[in-house]
């Protein structure tokens, strides 16, 4: 879904309710919280990686 980040982030920002004093969360909540870079493959990937990092 599209807009489902920019729900989050608005969600995450009246949550926090200025609790935590960060510029990253002040001014920056749309470079903080983005789509997966992997897009569809990120969670197998992942997957994947955490396998290889704990079994080398």
């Amino acid at each position: 879904q599209p807009n489902m980040h920019e729900l989050i982030r608005k969600h995450v920002k009246r949550l926090l309710n200025d609790y935590i004093q960060s510029p990253i969360l002040i001014d920056g909540l749309d470079a903080y919280i983005v789509p997966p870079g992997l897009g569809n493959e990120s969670g197998v990937l992942g997957a994947f990686a955490l396998a290889k990092h704990l079994h080398g």
